[in-house]
């Protein structure tokens, strides 16, 4: 009656088996580690974010050249009083900014009416009043900055500026999309290695069951004693067990690695039961110091996260020379070469250089400083701290380049010595099972060499892993471009 239960329970786990894992019954589909990346860069949220870097970077610096483009400007101004015109001016304008600091800028004023103001009216000794005036004045002319303003100023720090937020944004976003597929690397090595352990763990699962199923029959026929179908019996429903633990991780390890995958419409992507990882990308390539060598100088040039440090530094930079500016006075010349009645009740004039002309000097400067001199402080401790975050940088970068490559040298080491372990352990459980064929072992002791065998196996498996995400991590650690 024992045995027939036996018999029972193995039909229901077969059945309750074929049930939990229905997706292993069925065809899979392989991820090549490629084609995951390349649905990352393509279309994960994070990478199209960093994507609008350059771009907004392009904006920043078409708004900072506004400040240069020419504006037109224009006034109209007009009175009547008791029914007649006092006056009317229109004084359209043109001012052209420059790189260099100086102002152009030229225009024509048309006024006319009985009230014009003294400047632009004509005096009438008779009537003590002013008469009539209809006139045009063209004129043209530049302001110079003589002292503060002359060597730079708020526009051309700002256009300055934006040109040097180019190359933030471009290291920054070679930074976020360098994280991101790194992160997702190492999802994908995990995921990768939850799946070699499952399998593993089912091939030693049907390997119980089916010795169960041996040990049973040899029971049935009297060549065993009942005794051995209970140690058979006890192995099977823990690698059973085991295996349920290990489909769950796999599972879950799916769920995790689906939250990098979304479609060209913004949707995301569910990865599909059937779907297995690649064996592929997790081959061993070993990596000679002077190769460290290179990747540790090449870093000072691509590392975005130096680059990102050395911009802050050049900011910065510009900050001072600008409050430098600043300390001196405000000094600046208006000269107004050229002016020309064109038409008018005014005497005509040809607009001769020095005949014709208007000058004017604009004076402005505190007399303490304490404004500009606190900016300037200001601006000398922000450019200290940015060159110590440089030097800092610059040290945790080579040292994350040496860190990585140790890792990943130890990596290959414990991968050959995992190997030779799990050789070792496959002949241990081979002879295991020839004295046990002979009757001169027992079934505890195979399952014993068999559960070593996993164990090594199962490590091998994870160090394999780990040699894949540590590939990846001197890569990221280098500041070499994943993408």
């Amino acid at each position: 009656m024992i045995i027939k239960r036996n018999w029972t329970f193995a039909y229901l786990n077969i059945i309750v088996l074929l049930i939990s894992f229905p997706a292993f019954a069925q065809d899979t589909t392989r991820l090549m580690f490629n084609d995951f990346y390349d649905q990352i860069i393509k279309y994960h949220p994070i990478a199209k974010q960093a994507y609008l870097l350059p771009e907004m970077a392009k904006a920043e610096l078409r708004s900072a050249r506004g400040a240069f483009d020419p504006v037109i400007s224009a006034n109209y101004d007009t009175k009547k009083t008791k029914g007649e015109n006092s006056y009317t001016y229109i004084e359209p304008q043109i001012k052209v900014p420059t790189l260099i600091g100086i102002d152009f800028k030229g225009g024509l004023d048309q006024n006319d009416g009985f009230s014009v103001s003294s400047e632009k009216g004509k005096f009438d000794p008779i009537t003590g009043g002013t008469q009539n005036v209809q006139y045009q004045l063209f004129y043209a002319g530049v302001s110079v900055p003589v002292l503060r303003g002359l060597l730079t100023d708020v526009r051309r720090n700002q256009l300055r500026q934006a040109q040097l937020l180019k190359g933030l944004n471009e290291a920054e976003q070679v930074s976020q999309i360098n994280k991101l597929l790194l992160s997702a690397a190492k999802v994908y090595w995990d995921w990768q290695q939850s799946y070699a352990q499952f399998e593993l763990t089912k091939e030693n699962y049907l390997l119980a069951k089916n010795r169960k199923d041996f040990i049973i029959s040899r029971i049935l026929g009297g060549e065993e004693k009942p005794i051995d179908s209970v140690e058979a019996w006890v192995e099977y429903k823990r690698r059973e067990g085991m295996l349920a633990e290990m489909d769950l991780a796999f599972r879950n390890s799916s769920i995790e690695l689906s939250n990098y995958l979304w479609d060209e419409n913004n949707n995301a992507l569910q990865l599909a039961p059937t779907v297995i990882p690649s064996l592929k990308g997790s081959e061993i390539q070993k990596i000679s110091i002077d190769s460290i060598r290179v990747l540790s100088n090449n870093a000072e040039d691509v590392h975005p996260d130096i680059q990102k440090l050395k911009v802050k530094l050049q900011q910065t930079q510009l900050e001072r020379k600008l409050a430098i500016e600043n300390l001196k006075p405000q000094l600046n010349l208006e000269y107004i070469p050229f002016q020309t009645y064109t038409s008018g009740s005014k005497d005509e004039v040809d607009g001769l250089f020095m005949k014709n002309y208007k000058l004017g000097v604009t004076f402005y400067s505190s007399v303490l400083l304490r404004k500009e001199r606190g900016k300037l402080d200001l601006t000398n401790y922000k450019l200290q701290q940015n060159q110590f975050y440089l030097q800092q940088g610059r040290r945790e970068v080579l040292n994350n380049i040496l860190e990585s490559y140790n890792s990943l040298n130890t990596s290959q080491q414990l991968i050959e010595i995992q190997r030779e372990l799990v050789s070792n352990a496959i002949l241990l459980r081979n002879a295991e099972e020839i004295r046990f064929e002979s009757g001169e072992s027992s079934l505890f002791l195979v399952n014993q060499r068999e559960r070593g065998l996993l164990e090594a196996q199962t490590k091998l498996a994870e160090t394999v892993a780990k040699y894949a995400k540590a590939k990846y991590q001197l890569q990221w650690a280098s500041g070499t471009r994943l993408f």
